[in-house]
């Protein structure tokens, strides 16, 4: 074999190679897509069965029929209907979750914080029944409102018991104060007409329960709140600076302390 025919060959089963690996490149990532697509076409018809009144007692079957997927087929993305639900729970309620929890950090820990959150989630149930009756029946099987909601609960919770604005036996008390209370309230708005305030209302009364002062209560139910996405899109989500400081909610005044950890203004 000449030179030059030698390296002929050996370019040109170079490129054998390389376009034999870029096509198991492509396939595999047109496999990853298919496979995302299907998880999302369960997830989506898990939260169209879910997202009604009597969606709780939704069932394997039923995901699959109106995915339009066969029985085996939803094993191999989730080893039990349990495991989609929490799934299911982390997909609607994450991204909404980091929209408020952007904007309650640019207020103080405590009774703020916990209130602002309260009344977005049975807002957006007002706004949304869909996707309210969807946290409804999802929390019926686990924690409520998702084990994502809860850890971020209770450590409001705890920052309310710290900070001496809640007065309760014990901060599991305070939780289960809390998120059954709205829980209910979310319930009661999905099956009846409510007032526009009845959000307000419910948290007045949660907060009066934990014993939070009238001055503070006050302070928690008449502030308006901004619409999360747009908070978002104009702040980011870790603000160094936000709503709080335009409402004058990061003053200490009226017995509020200062953002929970740091020290009170000189």
């Amino acid at each position: 074999m000449s030179t030059a025919s030698g390296i002929i060959e050996a370019r040109s089963s170079g490129r054998g190679r390389v376009g034999r690996k870029i096509s198991l490149e492509k396939r595999a990532e047109i496999g990853r897509q298919k496979r995302a697509r299907t998880r999302e076409k369960m997830l989506e018809a898990a939260f169209l069965l879910l997202g009604r009144e009597d969606g709780r007692s939704t069932r394997i079957e039923e995901i699959c029929k109106e995915a339009k997927v066969a029985r085996g087929t939803f094993y191999n993305y989730f080893s039990s209907v349990e495991e989609l639900l929490s799934a299911l729970t982390f997909d609607i309620s994450h991204d909404f979750n980091l929209a408020v929890r952007a904007i309650i950090r640019t207020v103080p820990a405590g009774a703020l914080r916990c209130s602002f959150a309260l009344r977005y989630y049975m807002h957006r149930t007002r706004e949304d029944p869909a996707w309210g009756w969807a946290m409804v029946n999802l929390s019926a099987g686990g924690p409520i409102f998702g084990e994502e909601t809860a850890r971020y609960g209770i450590e409001a919770v705890i920052e309310g018991m710290v900070t001496e604005q809640f007065h309760a036996g014990s901060a599991q008390l305070a939780y289960d104060l809390m998120h059954g209370a709205t829980l209910a309230g979310m319930i009661t708005q999905l099956r009846s007409e409510q007032p526009d305030d009845y959000p307000e209302q419910m948290v007045t009364l949660i907060m009066r329960g934990l014993g939070v002062s009238e001055s503070l209560v006050e302070r928690c139910i008449r502030t308006e709140l901004p619409e999360p996405e747009s908070f978002v899109r104009q702040f980011g989500q870790s603000p160094a600076k936000g709503f709080g400081d335009m409402a004058g909610l990061t003053l200490l005044g009226e017995g509020l302390p200062p953002r929970f950890g740091e020290d009170s203004p000189d």
